[in-house]
């Protein structure tokens, strides 16, 4: 899930040691410096700097979160060469109905400090637009390499396979200031998100899904922690085990037709308007409500079952968007191969032989030395593009 800068939850002597700097997302309490009097010297010693202050600790159950959608994000793509069997394709339609809405949901989370500082868009261009540029270009060299694609410049940059996100994270973190003095803002960017599936940018499957997903972001950019803090708790976990084991056959039976009509399955890739889904725009605004709703019960049941302490994978979480970008690189060069074609994968055994091996896909792609190894395309360092900051007084 491009990781945004990590929130933490919030911390629970003799001066003039000043106490532990707030989370970002909480409220400051009582005895605990703002967030620039860190620096200043307490007036029991006022000849001596104050000690810097400890360094925050993180929230292990959101690296945990990161870890485990991420994981997802590879299976699903790697599920998406499946159709063929209908059981898969169900599990595949499940999946993606909350894996990127909860990806883009963590990413709001994340991004609270655009709301409340502009000095947060210095990361824009070096965190977002510059790795987009690598990897597009990778991408776009497999296609002509790998795939026999006749290489275009008018495309060269255009938005390809998984790279539609970064430009969306690009336009959400733009926008969040807006968000911020909205009364209700979660409501506008549900009818943004209504209105604009019947609008002609839809046929941009990258705008479409920057509108699309918008509501996922200003939740989690706005939404209330304590709301997620009793997402960890222990009924809440069952609660959320059960939801998700009960989507599964109600996918299967949806994917039969026979129960219920077969509702075009678009609505849950949100990378097209009403009109190219056969909706009219009141059915299809009711529809994407839906859509949205589902979103928002199975993300909700998946951040249940997400484990709170810290385990083997946890510091893994803070490296997904190596996850993201590196698998999309693996699994093209296996399609374009025709290797994911290959009938021997066709079957129960080989369906979840590929399951297997995209998890570990996942779990390798997120370990030190490929962060090492691939550093220069995923974490550039393009601070040669900024001017300097601006000297505080």
């Amino acid at each position: 899930m491009p990781t945004a800068p990590m929130p933490v939850a919030p911390l629970p002597a003799a001066p003039p040691v000043p106490g532990p700097r707030p989370a970002p997302d909480a409220p400051l309490t009582a005895g605990a410096p703002g967030p620039d009097a860190g620096s200043a010297p307490t007036a029991a010693a006022p000849d001596a700097a104050a000690p810097k202050p400890a360094p925050r600790a993180r929230d292990a159950y959101f690296d945990n979160a990161k870890f485990f959608t991420a994981v997802l994000v590879v299976v699903g793509h790697f599920w998406s060469q499946f159709g063929d069997s209908r059981a898969a394709h169900a599990a595949y339609v499940v999946l993606y109905a909350f894996h990127m809405p909860v990806f883009v949901f963590v990413s709001g989370y994340f991004s609270r400090g655009f709301m409340r500082s502009t000095d947060k868009f210095r990361s824009v261009l070096p965190t977002l637009v510059v790795p987009y540029v690598i990897f597009i270009l990778l991408y776009r060299a497999q296609l002509v390499l790998l795939n026999g694609v006749e290489f275009r410049l008018s495309e060269l940059f255009r938005p390809h396979f998984l790279m539609w996100f970064l430009v969306a994270l690009v336009f959400w973190r733009l926008s969040a200031p807006l968000w911020g003095h909205l009364r209700h803002p979660v409501a506008v960017s549900v009818a943004f998100c209504l209105v604009g599936g019947s609008w002609a940018f839809t046929a941009d499957s990258t705008l479409s899904r920057t509108a699309g997903l918008l509501p996922l972001f200003v939740l989690g950019l706005t939404v209330d922690p304590e709301h997620v803090r009793r997402l960890r708790a222990g009924r809440a976990r069952w609660a959320g085990l059960a939801v998700l084991a009960a989507a599964l056959p109600v996918a299967y039976v949806w994917e039969l037709g026979t129960v219920v009509p077969r509702i075009d399955s678009g609505l849950l890739y949100w990378n097209q308007g009403y009109e190219a889904m056969g909706f009219g725009t009141a059915e299809g605004m009711m529809w994407r409500l839906v859509a949205l709703a589902f979103a928002v019960l199975l993300g909700a049941a998946f951040l249940a079952c997400v484990p709170r302490g810290r385990s083997w994978y946890t510091e893994m979480g803070t490296r997904t968007m190596y996850v993201y970008l590196l698998h999309g690189l693996v699994m093209k060069s296996f399609d374009y191969t025709g290797v994911l074609d290959e009938p021997v994968l066709h079957n129960p055994f080989g369906i979840v032989s590929v399951t297997v091996a995209a998890a570990a896909l996942g779990v390798v792609l997120a370990t030190a030395p490929v962060r090492r190894c691939t550093r220069w395309a995923v974490e550039p360092d393009a601070r040669r593009l900024l001017r300097p900051a601006p000297a505080r007084t």
